[in-house]
């Protein structure tokens, strides 16, 4: 086993993380567009992004041969990378195309303070988990939060000029922790201001789940819209997040001093 600086893996790790989103990202384009030539290059993109990605994680680095946890690991980061980027530019897609039609108003009846369309969520448990989350996430409440990841919980951020963050269970909290100390001290309270939260869909795979939906906050530049890709698993009959996908107009700040 070779030993290598671990913030240099996790720097690495991360950049392939985006790099294959990306390049997956190009592929459902060029799908979109029928610009098939632009596949020659993108798919195989992804794949050598998920295989660096996997050589270069924590737990495989230095592995002299592809096992079979690696393998799996290499299948969960094509899957998740081509999922994270169907929906980005389903979101994109369908955003421009909206630009085209004249504006309209449509009324729906909230059924959660905040959440225009709750009931895209079908399982009870689970649309009681989305919204414990959300109305936890906005209010900075750390007790509900740390219910509610996973112990193997992670959060990925990418942002549109450039930015990239990837925290795990411990370090989001411990900055929500820093956040709301330093808000009081200042007499204030760290809760995030959210105009709006639509959910887009909502799918059950038995254990696991993924709720995609768009948020409209002010993270202090203003109001902008923030696009999300929540992964689920059950755990006993409650439903914990594993992995929080995030795209955001500006990068994240997510130092605290």
């Amino acid at each position: 086993m070779v030993n290598v600086d671990s913030r240099a893996l996790w720097l690495a790790n991360s950049t392939f993380n985006a790099a294959g989103v990306l390049a997956a990202a190009k592929v459902w384009s060029s799908i979109f567009d029928r610009q098939q030539k632009q596949l020659f290059w993108f798919v195989p993109s992804v794949f050598l992004s998920a295989w660096l990605e996997t050589n270069l994680n924590a737990g495989f680095a230095g592995a002299a041969t592809m096992t079979a946890a690696m393998y799996q690991h290499f299948a969960t980061d094509v899957a998740a990378f081509g999922a994270i980027a169907l929906f980005f530019v389903w979101v994109r897609r369908k955003a421009a195309f909206a630009k085209t039609k004249p504006a309209r108003q449509v009324s729906s009846p909230k059924k959660q303070p905040g959440v225009s369309n709750v009931e895209v969520v079908s399982d009870p448990s689970l649309r009681s988990a989305v919204a414990n989350l959300l109305s936890s996430a906005d209010s900075a409440d750390i007790a509900a939060l740390d219910v509610l990841y996973d112990k193997d919980f992670l959060n990925v951020r990418v942002a549109e000029d450039g930015g990239f963050a990837q925290l795990t269970r411990e370090q989001l909290l411990l900055f929500l922790r820093q956040a709301v100390a330093k808000a009081s001290k200042l007499g204030g309270h760290a809760a995030v201001q959210t105009r709006e939260t639509i959910i887009h869909h909502a799918d059950n795979y038995g254990e696991t789940a993924s709720v995609l939906m768009t948020r409209v906050k002010d993270l202090g530049n203003g109001w902008e819209p923030l696009f999300y890709c929540l992964l689920w698993k059950k755990r006993g009959q409650e439903w914990r997040l594993a992995r929080e996908f995030v795209h955001q107009k500006t990068t994240p700040r997510l130092t605290s001093h």
